[in-house]
């Protein structure tokens, strides 16, 4: 019988852990407590940014796209396919109307919305021997707010301005999308950190 009972509890033990949510080790993993609420997220639209205009490449349409990649990989949620919303203003951030009835006609879903902004760094001085040069326009300035919303309500759940980021390229890595690629791909453990501790907020 003592030993039926241990064979239960064992059973017991290894269907707990198997349905336990699983967090992944690799070098370009989220930290291992991003990954768990990652797991709890149910419905979200990473709806479109504030963006100046940028005429290397369309800011708005990327940032869109590599935050829906990132929350497919790392997240069961269902993530919304939708044309990239063009946000006009960093004023219609706050606009709780506007936000609960796209809200509404998305699903009320949670809503990743922000600003991203990217503007030419310094120019760069560059010492060859004795002589001093200046490179010009060979390095990009990422600066980014995270804006996470109540789809149900359209109330403003955290409103967060990342870390300010600066990258120089050389040659063919000196274009504005391959900086801006590489500054992402360095700051995404910021943007999924933010967007995992604003989804912990109630939702009435």
């Amino acid at each position: 019988m003592v030993r039926m009972l241990l064979m239960l509890a064992a059973t017991a033990t290894m269907s707990m852990s198997a349905c336990a949510a699983r967090t992944v080790r690799s070098t370009d993993a989220p930290p291992s407590h991003v990954q768990l609420k990652l797991a709890a997220l149910s419905r979200v639209w990473v709806a479109g940014f504030a963006t100046e205009r940028n005429p290397e490449f369309d800011l708005n349409t990327e940032t869109v796209r590599l935050l829906r990649t990132q929350l497919r990989t790392w997240s069961s949620a269902q993530v919304i396919e939708a044309e990239p919303l063009a946000v006009d203003s960093e004023h219609r951030l706050a606009d709780v109307p506007y936000w609960r009835r796209l809200g509404e006609e998305h699903g009320q879903p949670l809503i990743i919305t922000g600003s991203v902004k990217l503007h030419v760094a310094p120019a760069r001085v560059v010492h060859s021997g004795v002589r001093t040069t200046y490179a010009y326009a060979t390095g990009r300035v990422l600066d980014a707010t995270v804006v996470v919303i109540d789809g149900r309500t359209g109330e403003t759940l955290s409103a967060h301005a990342l870390a300010s980021r600066m990258r120089y390229g050389v040659g063919r890595f000196s274009s504005g999308l391959a900086l801006y690629l590489a500054m992402m791909d360095g700051a995404m453990g910021d943007w999924l950190d933010t967007i995992t501790a604003a989804s912990d907020s109630p939702r009435n």
